[in-house]
């Protein structure tokens, strides 16, 4: 057996980054970035006025002006003319230029307006640039203003419209085939008998890499025939950029994967990692490098070793980073063991689980720690469910 590290290593060592493709901004959301966005110009690309209300010359305020005969309204969205006498103000909308002329605004609520006249009121103090956004102050013209690798969630949107990326350069989202294994299984959609259970890995398993938003996923279920699991999973392999597996990866006499697999000339990376739950995951490569994973089929083994392993591979091969995050354990941990153990937490609390068949318990967890009995720490590596 390799320890959950070196099957870590092994994993992200086969990860190749997917292609990239391009894809209207409005549907991005969530997709990696595979390109960097450049601002076109400064943002924003004129002094801007933040506020509805009066613009004025700062040296005329200091001058004693309290008092201003309106030169001109400004609406957002046109150029203005200059400020020709700078004892003078000009009545000015949010998100408009300001005049040249004008280096502060006075808000609207500061401001007696009658006619042609504005007046400040008596306790108003302003500064110069008071609500303005100054040119550039977001990004000059040719700074990167997004880097390529990072997900694009709204305010990044809004970064790439802003330079008027109508498309967008994202990684392509892999075909991901999830295969549960097993005569006992039965779809959802179907009538259950007492010596049955119904299929629930997948559907999980699919959920997760959908919330990941990393992979088109399609769900299959393999009977425990030899002979037809070949032909399926060599026509799946055919068509389908990653296989993940549930079931059939252990010793038993019905446990076909691992040597169906080999038929199909998929190179064994490793069979069993030292962690529980989880202990015979298998991972391989076929012959054209699409990565298969091989899950154990109880349900907890599944989901920890899915977002142990699984989820750090797409988000390597999409251009992510694979980050670790730690947290405090507020329970006392005293598992003597070789094996690593994934422990279900809930806000650093202990979840107990009566074993890998316990799937609804980790419904009251916010996910796992990695505990090896051997590390005295007080942070322990930590796997969200938010992926």
């Amino acid at each position: 057996m390799i320890s959950p590290s070196e099957a870590h290593r092994l994993i992200l060592h086969n990860a190749r980054l997917f292609p990239v493709e391009i894809i209207p901004l409005q549907k991005a959301v969530g997709r990696v970035l595979r390109e960097d966005v450049i601002s076109d110009r400064d943002q924003p690309p004129f002094n801007k006025s933040l506020v509805d209300g009066i613009g004025v010359s700062y040296d005329a305020w200091q001058k004693g002006a309290r008092t201003f005969h309106v030169e001109a309204v400004v609406p957002a969205g046109v150029a203005p003319k200059p400020l020709k006498n700078l004892s003078n103000c000009v009545r000015i909308m949010t998100g408009a230029v300001i005049p040249k002329g004008c280096d502060c605004v006075i808000p609207v609520e500061q401001v007696h307006v009658e006619g042609d006249t504005a007046q400040s009121k008596d306790w108003t103090m302003i500064k110069k640039n008071q609500s303005i956004r100054l040119q550039a102050a977001d990004g000059k013209k040719g700074e990167v203003l997004l880097k390529a690798g990072c997900r694009l969630w709204a305010p990044h949107i809004g970064i790439a419209a802003s330079v008027g990326k109508v498309k967008i350069k994202v990684s392509a989202l892999p075909k991901i085939a999830v295969i549960s294994t097993g005569d006992e299984l039965v779809d959802i959609n179907k009538p259950v008998k007492q010596y049955q259970t119904r299929l629930s890995n997948s559907y999980a398993l699919q959920a997760l890499l959908n919330q990941a938003q990393l992979g088109d996923v399609q769900i299959f279920h393999l009977r425990d025939n030899q002979k037809l699991m070949l032909q399926s999973i060599k026509d799946i392999l055919g068509k389908f950029d990653i296989l993940i597996l549930s079931g059939g990866v252990s010793m038993g006499e019905f446990d076909y994967v691992p040597g169906v697999l080999r038929q199909l000339g998929v190179k064994q990376s490793f069979h069993k990692v030292s962690q529980k739950p989880g202990k015979p995951f298998w991972f391989g490569v076929s012959k054209k490098g699409k990565a298969v994973f091989a899950l154990p089929g109880n349900p907890v083994s599944t989901q920890i070793c899915a977002y142990r392993y699984v989820i750090p591979y797409l988000k390597k091969a999409s251009g992510l980073e694979v980050k670790q995050e730690f947290i405090p354990v507020l329970d006392r941990v005293n598992i003597q063991s070789d094996l690593t153990h994934f422990l279900p937490v809930a806000q650093g609390r202990l979840i107990t689980i009566s074993g890998s068949g316990d799937f609804s318990s980790l419904a009251k967890a916010d996910g796992f720690i990695e505990y090896e009995s051997h590390k005295a720490q007080n942070l322990w590596p930590y796997f969200s469910w938010r992926v």
